[in-house]
């Protein structure tokens, strides 16, 4: 009833933004392997998060050149990202 996860959030929540486009690190070119892109959710209940996707490319076969979620972090509730001690 109450979505903790970005999954819950995303599929049972009120709405969800894209804060910020797909950001390659190192510019938009062929030799970017690393990604970020950012997005808000409300929950059901109200509650707001910030989340912050991380891709990668691969780099090695198989499948070398394609992309995959390297993690998902998410905000405090105040939105805020605050990095492990």
């Amino acid at each position: 009833e109450f979505p903790t996860s970005f999954y819950g959030a995303a599929m049972l929540g009120k709405n969800w933004t894209i804060e910020r486009p797909l950001v390659m690190v190192g510019g938009n070119t062929s030799d970017s392997w690393i990604a970020t892109h950012l997005m808000k959710t409300v929950s059901s209940d109200g509650r707001m998060r910030r989340w912050q996707w991380e891709f990668r490319k691969r780099r090695r076969p198989p499948k070398m050149g394609t992309w995959y979620v390297e993690s998902i972090g998410s905000s405090d509730k105040d939105g805020n990202f605050i990095a492990d001690a």
